[in-house]
């Protein structure tokens, strides 16, 4: 895209900022068809269709992906005798839309369940307006629930939303391939995609741990949940508070059994609305968990919602035993050595350190940063290479190229930092599946660093992938 037609956009954008009524940002991003319709965030516009669709007392569910990836709804319709609405997405998008398009169907007789996931990002008043306008763009009705306070931010993220649009207009239109498709969901909105057994290689992700303290809620996010219980109590709904689904073995170790009832005291005291649930409970075994420590995988699924029923029922006076037969947690399968033999001429240009099965690089030798270009190896010494570590290139002013293969698993945050002449960060591999990152991988490293995507398929995969999309702006389409 030129320079000027750039500039175009951007100044559409100031222009509908300053002097146009806010019903024009449907007028302009609508002009095209949807692109974003087959990913992740494609799934907002049936959500919010089904929760419409209830005249009759419902459940609804909010929260983020710990919902999407964590419910069964017609089991748990089954077990509460009330249809179910799981209205969890994306925690790109935040809590707080998803309290905010809610409201759109709260009425007398409904519950519903706030379970958001404990991370300083979803339970704030976080709002990402270009997310947002992507998730809308196949039913603009939405707009008209998200609040004032909100409505310049969507305007502001217009110019990077229309200047992406129109790029994947002339590109061709997303169709991520894996569980990160619309396609994964069923008509519950419930995530159906297969997912066997966990897939991370440490049981769990090293770069979100999970600390259950008063200090993980902004203050500002409490007062605006009790504002959304009063509104739903207005429509005579009732509010409860429960927790996502949570990797044992990511909870810090410094969460006790007396700070974690200090944590659910602190939610007490401060909510004005039940908190339904035990926290121990959600506190899960990592063989239920999938691809995050909040993504249930199939067992886990299960296991949740006989949880959350008994949570429900309870509170309306239905104490019988919930009659879900619960899996046993899945095995995950032992992988084979992802390289034959070592590659010792590439292997001898890093340190390492271990890192589950194999090894995490951690440092580059001093023969190592006289390179202009690296290529991470598959393994070194008999052990695959897996991960790499915050600051593993610092030093190296020479670097200029990174080439990361298909045997790397995990990206640390500030992975890429003080090495301030890195360019191009080759990844090659089919999709973004398999390859972790935090969210804050860029960390330290070069503003104009770009991240090469060396097929269309590949490209495709990581810019629409849950957790890749946010680096969206780092990517680049370089075919071979």
């Amino acid at each position: 895209m030129s320079n000027q037609v750039k500039n175009w956009i951007k100044l559409i954008a100031l222009l509908l900022a300053v002097l146009i009524p806010f019903g024009a940002v449907i007028g302009v991003a609508a002009f095209a068809k949807p692109v974003y319709g087959q990913t992740f965030l494609g799934e907002l516009a049936p959500k919010y269709d089904r929760l419409n669709e209830f005249d009759e007392p419902k459940v609804i569910i909010v929260g983020g992906s710990s919902v999407a990836f964590g419910l069964d709804s017609a089991l748990l319709e089954q077990h509460v005798g009330m249809p179910v609405v799981n209205f969890g997405l994306y925690a790109t998008l935040g809590t707080k839309i998803m309290m905010d398009l809610s409201k759109a169907n709260v009425n007398e007789g409904d519950i519903v369940v706030l379970a958001p996931e404990m991370d300083e990002q979803t339970l704030s008043l976080y709002f990402n307006a270009e997310a947002a306008l992507q998730g809308m763009e196949s039913n603009w009705n939405m707009l008209r629930y998200i609040p004032k306070e909100d409505r310049s931010d969507l305007v502001g993220g217009l110019y990077e939303y229309l200047t992406s649009k129109i790029k994947y207009l002339r590109e061709g239109l997303l169709d991520p391939a894996g569980v990160y498709n619309r396609d994964s969901f069923n008509d519950y909105g419930d995530i159906v995609y297969e997912r066997p057994y966990n897939t991370m290689l440490l049981g769990y992700d090293p770069t979100k741990s999970i600390d259950l303290t008063a200090d993980l809620f902004d203050e500002e996010f409490i007062d605006y949940i009790n504002e959304y219980t009063a509104y739903c109590e207005e429509q005579g709904a009732t509010v409860y508070f429960s927790f996502c689904p949570m990797n044992a073995s990511a909870v810090s170790p410094d969460n006790t059994q007396d700070t974690l009832f200090e944590f659910y005291s602190f939610l007490y005291e401060t909510l004005d609305c039940e908190v339904i649930s035990n926290v121990n409970d959600y506190i899960i075994d990592e063989d239920y968990f999938y691809d995050s420590n909040f993504h249930l995988n199939d067992s886990g699924v299960v296991l949740r919602t006989s949880l959350l029923a008994h949570d429900i029922n309870r509170t309306r006076g239905i104490t019988q035993q919930i009659s879900i037969e619960i899996p046993e947690a899945p095995e995950r399968p032992i992988s084979e050595d992802v390289a034959a033999e070592t590659d010792a001429l590439l292997a001898s240009h890093f340190t390492y350190a271990e890192y589950g099965s194999g090894y995490a690089v951690t440092g580059v030798t001093e023969e190592g940063k006289k390179l202009a270009a690296l290529t991470l190896p598959a393994s070194a010494d008999g052990k695959a290479v897996l991960a790499i570590e915050k600051g593993a290139f610092a030093g190296c002013e020479n670097l200029t190229k990174i080439t990361i293969n298909q045997n790397i698993v995990q990206l640390m945050d500030g992975a890429f930092a003080d090495c301030p002449n890195l360019a191009k960060i080759y990844v090659i591999r089919e999709s973004a599946e398999g390859l972790g990152v935090g969210d804050a991988v860029f960390e330290g490293a070069p503003a104009n660093v770009k991240l090469v995507l060396t097929t269309q398929e590949s490209y495709e995969s990581f810019v629409a992938d849950y957790f890749w999309s946010k680096y969206g702006g780092y990517m680049i389409l370089e075919k071979e």
